[in-house]
């Protein structure tokens, strides 16, 4: 999750650069709000963000854009929860905010927040993680591809690239969440082949967790290609999807590989 972390820090600089010189303006320290610099850089993020993505998808055909279910869910939560803030703005406006200062309740203010906090959602949802998690996704096939490049001696190589938590934050929930595994493997044998592999998922004292069999995947001669199981989400897009889950970091594994030549 750290190249996700580092592109929502960066994306999240104009709005904070915003929002401290709101705060001084409150507080009389400036005569007027950041806008014009902190919207330029978020304009120039988006287009160093387009510009990764347009070479990730030259050299991995990743897509551009996240599936439709995904685009859907990074619109609705920054908007409902926008527009919750807003409605009990309303609300508080027409009640009981009309016996508050305005130091106490300044509706403009409220709505201002809200909206920029809906703005900030929506840059990390749709630009910044989809972003920082292409990214992660490609350096794991350039790691499957470098622990595979010598394996030609076997006809199928399966590695275990990453055992992660998908949680920026390591609290509470953090701790109870399973651990995200991606398995690679590669097909050496130079003919197209299906291959069925048998994963035993092992802990770091060597105990056993979880053993899964992949689907069966067409593989070309030296594809390499993320190990799909029935926990993998075809609905996801690419840099979202994992082999399985366990309940605890997975160090080490074994495997057993079926192939047959294509029905």
């Amino acid at each position: 999750m750290l190249f996700v972390m580092i592109s929502i820090l960066v994306f999240s600089a104009p709005f904070i650069w915003t929002l401290v010189t709101a705060i001084d303006y409150k507080k009389g320290k400036r005569d007027q709000i950041a806008w014009k610099l902190p919207g330029i850089l978020l304009i120039l993020l988006t287009l160093g963000s387009l510009l990764i993505q347009i070479y990730l998808f030259n050299k991995y055909g990743f897509p551009i854009f996240q599936t439709t279910l995904e685009t859907i869910i990074s619109l609705a939560i920054p908007l409902i929860v926008a527009g919750v803030v807003l409605l009990a703005n309303l609300l508080t406006t027409f009640t009981v905010g009309r016996q508050m200062e305005k130091s106490v309740h300044d509706p403009k203010t409220v709505n201002y927040i809200a909206l920029g906090f809906a703005a900030a959602l929506l840059a990390n949802s749709l630009v910044a993680a989809p972003t920082g998690k292409k990214i992660a996704f490609a350096a794991s096939i350039d790691q499957a591809m470098a622990n595979t490049e010598n394996a030609d001696a076997e006809e199928f190589s399966v590695v275990l690239v990453s055992s992660e938590r998908g949680c920026l934050r390591y609290n509470a929930s953090c701790r109870s969440a399973p651990y995200s595994n991606q398995f690679f493997v590669k097909n050496h044998s130079g003919e197209t082949k299906e291959v069925q592999v048998k994963i035993r998922a092992l802990s770091g004292s060597n105990k056993e967790m979880k053993v899964i069999d992949s689907r069966i995947m067409t593989l070309k001669p030296n594809e390499l290609r993320l190990l799909e199981t029935e926990e993998t989400s075809s609905d996801s897009s690419v840099w979202n999807q994992y082999s399985f889950e366990t309940d605890h970091r997975t160090v080490s594994h074994q495997h057993m590989v079926r192939f047959r030549d294509p029905s």
